[in-house]
């Protein structure tokens, strides 16, 4: 007879299967330290960009930065391949890269997928916002009105980054929110790189109780509407594209003279 209750199958047990040191040869057993030191120099180079250390153009040379982080140039080699494909840096074979220089069209396309996927966002959001779900987003937007008042960017830019991120994450929907977190560190550099075409902060916290007007109203279309106007930032994509034209114009009055 079995014994009572039964047997796991062969397939139970291999699915509840912990983890052994056999399950990976010696060659291929993964290295949890490297992998960690080139984290670790990424940050590093990302807390440069937000604190104005570094600036978009600035060259990222291999052996210059193992040298500057005594380290050796394989988790820098890691770390700015890492970087280069979240969109930070360009790569440059053989030499290391160099810090992203936004464009207009950079911007546009950025702030356009967010609208696509923020305005899905808003539109699952509004079905079930009430009161007690606006509350957080409330206290925030009081906060974004103290930094605007002390002229305080670098704070504003984080607040606008945590109210979005509480946004994705009140979605309930974590394949969407994972998403939007990988836009999430560029949406972020790109608003601390180039506050000068922000325009001024005494608009963002009331753009952004509006939007919470409009979920608020509990219509999923009138959010993603709303939502739509508030992320595709029209005055920054002007304002860039004056900055661009003054860059072209430069060389040539500089030849007239």
């Amino acid at each position: 007879m079995k014994p009572k209750g039964g047997t796991k199958s062969a397939a139970a047990a291999q699915r509840g299967a912990s983890l052994q040191p056999g399950s990976w040869g010696e060659r291929d057993t993964p290295r949890v330290e490297r992998m960690a030191l080139s984290s670790q120099v990424s940050k590093i180079i990302l807390e440069g960009l937000l604190e104005g250390r570094l600036r978009p153009g600035d060259r990222l040379v291999e052996n210059d930065l193992a040298d500057l982080l005594k380290v050796s140039r394989s988790p820098i080699r890691e770390a700015l391949t890492e970087l280069a494909q979240s969109g930070i840096i360009v790569r440059e074979p053989g030499r290391g890269g160099r810090i992203r220089e936004w464009t207009k069209q950079d911007l546009e396309d950025l702030f356009g997928v967010r609208a696509v996927l923020e305005g899905y966002a808003a539109r699952l959001v509004a079905q079930r916002f009430d009161l007690r779900a606006r509350a957080p987003f409330d206290q925030i937007v009081a906060k974004m009105e103290r930094a605007s008042a002390a002229q305080d960017y670098l704070a504003m830019v984080e607040l606008d980054v945590r109210f979005h991120e509480m946004l994705w994450r009140s979605t309930r929907n974590p394949l969407l929110e994972q998403v939007l977190e990988g836009l999430s560190q560029q949406f972020r550099l790109f608003l601390t790189l180039n506050w000068k075409f922000h325009g001024g902060l005494e608009e963002v916290a009331g753009n952004h109780r509006k939007l919470l007007d409009a979920l608020a109203t509990k219509d999923p279309a009138a959010a993603a509407l709303a939502m739509h106007e508030h992320v595709v930032v029209e005055k920054m994509i002007a304002a860039l594209q004056s900055h661009e034209e003054a860059l072209a114009e430069e060389p040539r009055r500089t030849k007239r003279a």
